[in-house]
Formats: C-alpha cells, structure tokens, sequence
C-alpha cells in the first residue's frame, strides 16, 4: 500500500488524547528509537561521499537528511506491514512487549554507537521483538514465515550488495579502461555521480528503515485497541471487495477451506458499513450469521475485514524523527565505513552507493525488512575487492561482522529482560 493511496483515509482516524499515558509514552520511545536510527545509520547515507570528499560532513548530512525524510513520497509501506504483523503475533503484543522491544533496540544502538560499529538498528529491532515477544508468552509469539525470512536476508542482504557493488565497480572499470578515460575525467563525472548514487541510497534507506518504526507503532496501537474496546480507530473495520476476495480463497498455510458463498450472502447488509471498533462490527456479524457459522468463520471474517493502516501522522512522524536524527550525524561510524575497510576514490562511492541503493529498492518492494547497514558494507567490500583483495581491511570488516552475529541475540537478551523486569514490577 502506497503512502498516496492512504493518505486521506488514515489521516486523523485515531484520537490520540484518548490513548493512555503509557501507550503516549511508548510512541514517544518508538520515535526516540527513529531518531537514534537516522543518528546510528546516518553514516550508512553519507560515509562514502563524505570519505572521497565529493560533500562536506554538514552538507551531506543535510542531503541525506532531506532524502531520508521525503523518501515516504516513492516507496510503498510493505515494510511497516511486515514488522507490525509478520515477527510475532499481534494478539501476544502487549505495552511491556512494545516497551521491552525499544530499550533493547535503543540499548543496543548507543552502545555500538560508541563503540563506533556499524551494526544493524533494523536488526537490532527485530532482535528486541522476538526477545520480548518470548519471553511474555514463548515460542508461540513467534510468526516463523516473517522470522525467517528476515534471517535469510542477514546473509543475503551483503552478499547481495557485494556481488551488485562489484559488478557495478567491474563494468565501471571496464568503460574506463576500454574508452581510456584521463583520471581527471573520471574523477570529475563521478564526483557528480556520487551525488546521485547518495541519493539513491538515502531514498532507499529512508524508505527502509522508518517502515520498521511504523510497524511498531502499528502492532502497538493495535495492542491499545484490543485493550480497551472503548478506544476508536475511526473506520478500521468494513467489508470490502477486497475482503470478500481473501474470505474466497482458500487459506493454504492454515489449511483453511473457502468461506462458503451462502455465508457471504448473509454478510451482504455489512457491505456499505464501516466500524470504529472491533466489538461493533462483530456484534454486526454475530446478529447475521447462525452460532454454527459465527463460531467457524467469525475470526476470519474479522481478520479480513481488518484494514488498519500505519496512520498519515505516524508516517511523517517517523520520517521527521529519523530526518532529524541522520543531521546529528554519526561521525564514528563515518570513519569505520568510509577509510578504515578500504580507502574510497569518488569512483568506488558511486558503485559502492549504486550497489547498495538497488539491492535496498529490490527488498524494498517485496516487503522485506533487510539492513540497510549490511547492505553497504557489502557493497564497499565489493567495490574494494575490485581493486585488488589484499585492498579490503578484512580485520576491520571481520570485526564489523562479528558486530552483526551479535545483533539480534544481543538485542533480544536486553528486550527480553526488561520485560521480565516490566512484568515483575507490574505484579507487585
């Protein structure tokens, strides 16, 4: 679902004064995680146009900034939908889920921050949820489709932008030598190609990496909702064509038949109704449908008739929060990326941003939540492999990796603590 296509029916459909104080907090905390990622990732955008001096550090945070922020305005919101609906299950999520989930996250980012590693923050919030998401309620948390996925492409994600960057950096080199291009030439179009590539990058991970916050946000206020049945989410609930259509098919993951057409028909006078809440549109269902049919099909009928959306606020919310962010800038992680695995010329930028930016776009239209992180550090050791192997600190990059083997479970074990704690307080 586009940002466009949304913008008029999620814009102002929840009244956040009526929230309670904790569920405001926790959106707060979800933004604060948003800003330390635009700071945390801020280098993954700028590093190397800053490193092969095309840009100034002030001027390319502001570049990177601005593209990160406007990003909401090309890509779709797959990512958001993957994070709120497809790590764990959104009927286990609760406030000490949610809370546990962001302090681990935001632990994990200051500390390698400081320390100076380009770690995934992306990771490091899909660590913190499946840490809190079992330690409340166990291995049955856990949506395994979307789990695994995400960890295929802890693998995927820098091979990938290694295998893109150096066929990139190859064909480069190739032109170069076959039109025997003079180096200033090529030091002069690639310094304004650079800015390009930059852009690409940012767009892509702009796009990427603020869904995730959405997401949370959106599994969160979900959580509100079922709650407290008294909350409204102004027309969340209605039974769409494109409702019908799901109820149609038949479900093969869960080995779920068709709902049958006569239980359809009978849903006919629900079709031009929308609900606020969710105990609304069931009482609808339950006065339609026989208690034989309504204990069957009732949840699935819900499910499908279920169109919460990230909300237009929370959406630009989010992209202002990591805007904000990536113009602290991240200086640290700057010279780690951009001097310390290999040293870049405006060329090996290009091809190493241009790399990255289209792995990010392909992951991004299939709504997968990969690390933007990951994406560019291998896409330089790519780039640097070009040049020649022994060109590559692999001591460095070897202990950037060992940074990303830790992420997730360093992340969950924070999360997951914190929720013991959470709940242990609450009980008192």
């Amino acid at each position: 679902m586009h940002f466009f296509e949304t913008i008029g029916d999620n814009f102002g459909n929840i009244n956040y004064l009526t929230l309670p104080a904790i569920v405001l907090a926790l959106i707060a905390l979800a933004l604060v995680f948003d800003y330390l990622n635009g700071l945390h990732d801020a280098a993954n955008s700028i590093a190397t146009i800053v490193s092969t001096r095309v840009l100034t550090p002030q001027q390319a945070v502001v570049w990177a900034a601005f593209f990160n922020f406007i990003a909401f305005l090309i890509f779709n919101l797959e990512v958001a939908g993957t994070i709120g609906k497809g790590i764990i299950n959104p009927d286990v999520v609760t406030n000490s889920v949610i809370g546990g989930t962001l302090i681990g996250a935001c632990a994990w980012n200051i500390l390698t921050w400081y320390w100076g590693l380009p770690t995934s923050s992306s990771h490091a919030l899909i660590g913190g949820l499946v840490g809190a998401g079992l330690a409340h309620t166990g291995w049955s948390a856990l949506l395994w489709d979307g789990v695994g996925k995400t960890l295929i492409f802890i693998i995927v994600a820098p091979m990938l932008g290694l295998v893109i960057g150096l066929a990139i950096a190859v064909a480069v080199h190739w032109i170069i030598y076959y039109y025997q291009a003079r180096p200033r030439g090529v030091d002069w179009l690639f310094r304004r190609g650079q800015l390009v590539s930059a852009t690409l990058y940012s767009l892509g991970h702009g796009g990427n990496d603020a869904q995730k916050t959405m997401g949370i946000i959106l599994v969160l206020l979900i959580a509100a909702m079922h709650a407290d049945d008294k909350l409204e989410w102004g027309d969340r609930f209605a039974l769409t064509d494109k409702s019908i259509e799901l109820l149609e098919k038949k479900d093969v993951k869960k080995k779920l038949d068709p709902v049958p057409a006569p239980v359809l028909a009978r849903l006919g006078p629900l079709r031009d109704l929308r609900f606020s809440r969710q105990a609304g549109f069931e009482g609808e269902v339950a006065k339609l449908l026989p208690v034989e049919e309504r204990d069957r099909y009732q949840a699935r009928i819900v499910k499908a008739a279920d169109h919460s959306h990230v909300p237009t606020e929370m959406v630009l919310a989010c992209h202002l929060a990591m805007g904000l962010g990536t113009l602290m800038g991240g200086w640290r992680i700057v010279k780690t990326m951009g001097q310390r695995i290999i040293r870049l010329r405006p060329v090996d930028g290009f091809c190493a941003e241009s790399g990255a930016a289209f792995t990010l776009v392909l992951t991004l239209f299939g709504g997968i939540p990969v690390s933007t992180t990951h994406t560019i550090t291998g896409s330089i050791v790519g780039v640097g492999a070009v040049q020649r192997f022994s060109a590559v600190r692999w001591g460095v990059a070897g202990r950037v990796v060992w940074a990303w083997v830790f992420t997730i479970p360093g992340a969950a074990i924070v999360s997951s603590l914190c929720v013991v704690l959470w709940e242990w307080l609450v009980r008192l």
